[in-house]
């Protein structure tokens, strides 16, 4: 994350710029799609038994306090992993790792009523 390396082991790492995706899930609530950070959501191995009974309140964002995920933001997110995957962007799969995401501050201009 903006060249400081981290680790976990787990059940997976989300890299999100905005709150919600997924036909609502809120994976990320405090992500903004202009501050030029990419919010990273790092899920450390658990019990499947609790990793289901936290899965309902991804869907309003109340999952943020368990102490079994790790947040981190940066700007540019290298992930690689020491066994094949494949990564997702909204459910579909856009490459394997290793990957790198970017992200600008307020580089898209929207025009709005």
């Amino acid at each position: 994350m903006d060249g400081d390396p981290h680790s976990v082991t787990g059940y997976g790492v989300a890299v999100a710029n905005s709150k919600a995706y997924g036909g609502g899930m809120y994976l990320a609530p405090h992500a903004e799609l202009d501050d030029g950070r990419l919010d990273v959501m790092l899920t450390k191995a658990h019990s499947k038994l609790h990793w289901l009974g936290s899965v309902p309140k991804v869907f309003k964002g109340k999952h943020v306090d368990d102490p079994n995920i790790q947040w981190l933001a940066g700007s540019e997110i290298a992930v690689s992993a020491d066994r094949p995957f494949t990564v997702y962007a909204d459910g579909d799969p856009i490459a394997d790792l290793p990957v790198t995401v970017t992200v600008s501050k307020q580089a898209l201009r929207v025009i709005a009523p």
